[in-house]
């Protein structure tokens, strides 16, 4: 698997806060970014950056990555970055910057911001920075770190139990009304084993008449959905989901 693929699977699963103050670039930038990452959020300045910032972190975690434009009224970009760093002192952070912003560049590589995109901004050379800065999250956090709301199954694939779907590099693998049951008992008990009465009570409960004859064919076909050995039988007593990392 290539580092830019690599880096787009990690994308998926990572937060992330867009700081501008133009109203067109910024719910441009946005629409783009929601189609990579797991969750995008925006703010106009700083001032509502930080609001932002600080809301998703007594909800969650800190955002994964966050971009911010420098020239901004209330809190420019420099002030933010600072901020942020008060808060987190590895937060990856990524700075637009024109041109005509060189004055501004020394306080941030000071404060150990590497990374910029460059206005008007080229999409190559945006993604190219985020590739990079996301490969290097991918290197250094730890597979618990990552939202309590993915559970990873292999390095391609994931569950969303906020979405209840299941990704695989990227795109939504289809499941059926049965394999979505499934897959919820299966992820709520993750890594431990589901014993057959207690799959059969579970379809039970949502109404879904399966008998334990037919059982072992919905594990058969959901089996071919997941990465290999992600699933398997335990003779006699039922079936466990475990990670294949």
């Amino acid at each position: 698997m290539s580092k830019e693929n690599s880096a787009l699977m990690k994308m998926k699963r990572l937060s992330l806060l867009f700081v501008e103050d133009n109203d067109a670039l910024r719910t441009r930038i946005t629409e783009m970014l929601a189609d990579y990452f797991y969750r995008v959020e925006s703010a106009a300045d700083g001032v509502e950056g930080l609001e932002k910032y600080h809301e998703y972190l007594s909800r969650n975690k800190p955002y994964d990555v966050v971009i911010s434009d420098i020239r901004m009224p209330r809190m420019n970009g420099v002030e933010f970055a600072k901020e942020l760093r008060s808060i987190r002192e590895d937060q990856p952070i990524i700075i637009l910057s024109a041109h005509a912003e060189a004055e501004y560049l020394l306080a941030l590589i000071n404060i150990g911001i590497s990374q910029f995109i460059t206005k008007p901004i080229e999409y190559p050379q945006m993604f190219d920075t985020l590739y990079k800065v996301c490969a290097k999250i991918d290197e250094a956090t730890p597979v618990s770190s990552l939202s309590s709301s993915i559970v990873e199954i292999s390095e391609e694939v994931f569950w969303d139990k906020d979405k209840k779907l299941l990704v695989e590099e990227g795109t939504a693998v289809p499941l059926t009304k049965y394999e979505l049951v499934l897959m919820e008992l299966l992820i709520a008990k993750f890594e431990q084993v589901c014993s057959s009465d207690e799959i059969l009570y579970h379809f039970d409960r949502h109404s879904i008449e399966v008998s334990s004859d037919n059982l072992r064919g919905q594990f058969m076909r959901l089996r071919k959905k997941l990465p290999d050995k992600a699933l398997s039988s335990i003779y006699g007593i039922g079936y466990r989901l475990s990670s294949v990392l």
